[in-house]
Parts: structure tokens; C-alpha cells; sequence
């Protein structure tokens, strides 16, 4: 049976699906699975979107956008510029305002001091994967106590 979701649940699934859809069909600078492929993420989520039902596949769907916003600092500003146009244009969020949202959303976890789901621990994990991004000290050891945190709750 489906978990209900909420009207404002299924629009952001549905622009975060778009987003997916579309980056993995037309933009995707690196393409491991063919689209035809049941490995490939459009496949997989429309698979588990078909088995657990949009609710129970949102929080994956958000990993998968934070997978592919991982690659934004290796972009370069045209293929950027490019992207956010061509996403634009079939009402996907592009890749400028995901990326903010992303660091308003890491910047209230800071502030928070807490993790909540896994896709907040995959997020903050991956920032603390990331040795490129010059993380002061004091925010790495905050960062680093929530990750802690987190996991001893979920064991």
C-alpha cells in the first residue's frame, strides 16, 4: 500500500523527477549505464517509484540530485550557463537554483547543529568527503560531532 504524501511532496518530487529525467537523458556529462540499461537512474527510479510508491522514493530521489550537484564545482561556467538554459526550458529546476537551495539547506543543518534523515547525512557527508572544499576547522569538527551523532542513533 502507498504512504500518502502531501500536495507540496508530490510538486517537489515531480520537479526534482524533471530535473533527474532530463539531466540523465540530454545532459549528463558522464553516462556509466545506456538509457535503455535497468541500471541507468531513470530506470532504477521509476522502478522503486513503481514498487514503494512517490513518498517512500523521494528521499532517494534527493540523493540522486545531491550525486549530480557533487559534479557542479568540475563543471565548467558554459557547460553550467548550458545546462540551466536547456533545463529551463522543460520546467526543471536548474542546476544554479538546486545548488542554492543546497547550501541554504547545509547552512540551516550547520546552524541546527542536528541531523535528521539520511539525505541530510549524505549531504554532510559528502561535504566532508569533499577535500577540495576548505572547510575551516571549527565547521569540519561541528560537522564531523552531527555525523557521529547520527550514526550512533541509527545503530
Amino acid at each position: 500500500m502507498a504512504t500518502r504524501i502531501s500536495q507540496a511532496r508530490t510538486s517537489e518530487y515531480d520537479e526534482l523527477k524533471r530535473f533527474l529525467v532530463h539531466w540523465e537523458t540530454h545532459l549528463s556529462p558522464i553516462r556509466i549505464f545506456p538509457i535503455d540499461h535497468p541500471h541507468n537512474p531513470v530506470n532504477v527510479l521509476a522502478g522503486f517509484e513503481a514498487k514503494l510508491g512517490v513518498a517512500k522514493t523521494l528521499p532517494g530521489l534527493k540523493q540522486a540530485i545531491n550525486d549530480v550537484l557533487e559534479l557542479v564545482p568540475d563543471l565548467t561556467p558554459a557547460f553550467r550557463a548550458q545546462a540551466d538554459t536547456s533545463l529551463a526550458s522543460v520546467g526543471a529546476p536548474t542546476l544554479t537554483q538546486l545548488w542554492q537551495r543546497r547550501s541554504a539547506h547545509f547552512n540551516r543543518l550547520l546552524r541546527r547543529g542536528d541531523l535528521r534523515t539520511d539525505t541530510e547525512y549524505y549531504l554532510v557527508t559528502s561535504v566532508l568527503a569533499d577535500t577540495a572544499s576548505n572547510l575551516p576547522p571549527q565547521v569540519s569538527q561541528t560537522l564531523t560531532d552531527m555525523v557521529a551523532r547520527y550514526e550512533s542513533r541509527r545503530t
